[in-house]
């Protein structure tokens, strides 16, 4: 009983350092996540330094890149929160190593002073040869091979037991390493986070400046936003009168439409280099008080001569003109619609077959405020989806 319990316990105690560095392989991948969003973000700001003009994207950019630092300082912290567990573990592991080697030293050393104060002046051989019988000599020197057998033993589990504990002593130099490398990176992204919601603070106040234009644009924003609307229900409309149109690709697009429904969160970003600026759904104005704002998609913001990439198979429904979203691609994909919005350079024609991955135009740059942005929406029919779930 008492060996599978030391069983037992072994494995329980070796399984905790591989669920560890689980977490904090997982923890790296999100924390490098993090950095290459929050450069993005920069190379963005980089490119609008150019232009005096403030723009509410410049300004959504500047709070994304808060929420992005909020993220990387909680990932920080959650990996000092590790490293800390990590180490009392080390701790325990090595005052038990410690303890251990002590027991073993200590018994050694009273093997030794035994054996020196019993076998002092004595010759093995004359104890072996003074044997009454050969099963008597047999004995003995049984005796005296196990006896050195066992001091052997002794010898080796010490050093063992010395090597580990000198192997912990390093592994909790290096955490405590790891710990104080991490809390220097923390209180330098504390500071940066400090320093860029004072810069939203002052772009906020500019544009509160510019009330009048803000309410133009959202009006703008809303006519486009209806007519790309209108242009997709016509598509769903259309297909549902002239159903023989699509006959042919009917079993092709359900096998489309659930390889498509399967990636969901798994579906390759439209552009290379991006960030969401507004996400989906119904938020509050950041500058206008009371002022509500609905997005069918997402925004995602990026750098210039950005190419945009379908999502997935499909097959070139609309190619069209909205005034303020510049040219849109929609593709079918079985029951499912991928929209891009804002594209220029645009090499796609209705009825193209369109592979994953495929480039199928490029975001527009608004040069008066060197802003690019793709508006990306995903539809279920006419059922609004919220891409940033199908996006990896």
């Amino acid at each position: 009983m008492m060996k599978k319990l030391l069983l037992i316990s072994a494995m329980v105690f070796l399984a905790v350092p591989v669920l560890q560095a689980q977490t904090k392989q997982e923890l790296r991948e999100k924390i490098a996540q993090n950095e290459q969003e929050i450069q993005t973000a920069n190379d963005i700001l980089d490119e609008t330094k150019a232009s005096r003009k403030s723009t509410m994207n410049e300004l959504y950019v500047l709070q994304k890149r808060i929420d992005l630092r909020d993220d990387l300082i909680n990932n920080l912290n959650q990996q000092i929160d590790n490293i800390e567990q990590q180490i009392r573990v080390n701790q325990k592991a090595k005052k038990k190593l410690q303890s251990d080697l002590k027991k073993l030293k200590d018994q050694y050393a009273r093997i030794i002073k035994a054996a020196y104060k019993h076998h002092k002046g004595f010759d093995r051989l004359m104890f072996l040869l003074s044997s009454e019988s050969f099963n008597q000599a047999y004995k003995r020197y049984k005796y005296l091979h196990q006896y050195a057998k066992y001091r052997r033993n002794q010898a080796s589990k010490i050093k063992a037991k010395a090597e580990k504990l000198e192997y912990k002593i390093q592994e909790f130099k290096s955490l405590k390493n790891d710990k104080k490398a991490i809390l220097s990176q923390k209180q330098s992204e504390k500071y940066k986070l400090r320093y860029e919601k004072r810069q939203v603070r002052k772009k906020i106040g500019n544009l509160k400046e510019k009330e009048e234009e803000l309410r133009k644009d959202i009006t703008s924003k809303k006519k486009m936003i209806a007519q790309l609307e209108e242009e997709i229900q016509r598509i769903i409309e259309e297909e549902k009168e002239e159903t023989n149109v699509w006959s042919d690709l009917s079993e092709s697009q359900k096998r489309i439409s659930a390889a498509f429904e399967k990636n969901k969160g798994s579906l390759p970003w439209p552009i290379t280099n991006g960030i969401i600026t507004q996400e989906f759904g119904e938020h509050g104005h950041p500058v206008l008080e009371g002022v509500k704002l609905n997005n069918n998609g997402v925004d995602i913001s990026t750098t210039r001569h950005s190419k945009v990439k379908c999502l997935f198979d499909g097959i070139a429904r609309r190619v069209v003109s909205i005034p303020g979203a510049n040219l849109t691609v929609i593709v079918r994909h079985g029951n499912y619609l991928s929209v891009y919005s804002n594209l220029v350079d645009v090499n796609v024609e209705p009825g193209d077959r369109i592979a994953k991955g495929q480039v199928i135009g490029q975001v527009y740059n608004d040069q008066e405020s060197n802003k690019n942005v793709l508006h990306l929406e995903i539809y279920h029919e006419n059922q609004k989806l919220n891409p940033e779930k199908w996006l990896e």
